[in-house]
């Protein structure tokens, strides 16, 4: 027994050591996840302002914004993960949402600031580079509609690992200039509330990271829209709606890209 007892003894600092080592494995694995309870809020802070925070999936986890910082609850428990999105003084934050029973209260990003090696942020000049070799790739019909003479197309679509790119063809069949003011982006959502109830629909906006010129349609003439989103994980009967809205006038268009366009797109 005592020699029992002497192993033991000598094994301890090892076993600290091991453990020691796992915690530090832990923390070094899955750093883009954010874990998240349903008994209580995390915080992510911050050394900038956050001006946008979006969850992939709504009916999961809710988020609220309050200055640096943003407030995070799973809505119940062991909840599926989704993909987080937030803008951090202008600049593009991704994540993943991850339902743990006992999570961290706090995720401190201050001292890591813009270079944070947890979550993924996107740079507006690296975009914009990725957009400038997109438009010159051959167009090809990923989806298209028309209203009031004008034709919009989704000719290109790409992803990499935190960003999709959107190239578009708006083509005037009119002898009116089109005033081209802005194209708004939404991601639709499908959620039931209940396991018998009613499968409900749910718009939520999507704020682009970085576009191309956008320039008034000459009668008869055609012109091209880029356009870099965050990347989106949407459920098989969802998508996103792009629509294209007149300056100086009262037409506008919308076109929806459906998730198994999405999910088909090359990798740059």
């Amino acid at each position: 027994m005592n020699l029992c007892f002497l192993v033991l003894f000598l094994l301890l600092p090892f076993v600290g050591i091991a453990q020691s080592s796992l915690a530090k494995a832990t923390a070094t694995q899955l750093l883009d996840t954010i874990y998240v309870s349903h008994w209580a809020k995390s915080y992510l802070l911050f050394n900038e302002p956050v001006t946008l925070a979006d969850v992939g999936n709504p009916t999961l986890y809710q988020v609220q914004i309050e200055g640096n910082s943003i407030l995070v609850v799973a809505t119940k428990d062991s909840v599926a993960s989704t993909p987080f999105y937030a803008v951090v003084e202008g600049e593009p934050f991704t994540a993943r949402l991850q339902f743990h029973p006992s999570p961290e209260a706090f995720y401190d990003f201050r001292q890591q600031g813009k270079s944070s090696s947890i979550g993924v942020l996107t740079t507006k000049k690296h975009v914009l580079s990725r957009l400038q070799e997109f438009s010159s790739g051959k167009d090809l019909n990923y989806a298209s509609t028309k209203e009031d003479g004008i034709h919009l197309r989704l000719v290109g679509l790409m992803h990499d690992l935190s960003v999709t790119y959107l190239k578009f063809r708006v083509e005037n069949r009119t002898s009116l200039s089109y005033q081209t003011g802005f194209m708004g982006f939404e991601q639709l959502k499908r959620y039931r509330k209940g396991f018998l109830a009613k499968e409900r629909q749910a718009r939520f906006p999507i704020e682009p990271i970085n576009h191309g010129p956008v320039e008034t349609v000459l009668p008869y003439s055609e012109h091209y829209l880029y356009y870099a989103l965050p990347l989106q994980a949407l459920a098989r009967r969802e998508a996103i709606i792009a629509t294209l809205r007149e300056s100086s006038g009262s037409r506008s268009i919308s076109l929806k890209i459906p998730a198994r366009l999405l999910r088909r797109a090359d990798l740059f």
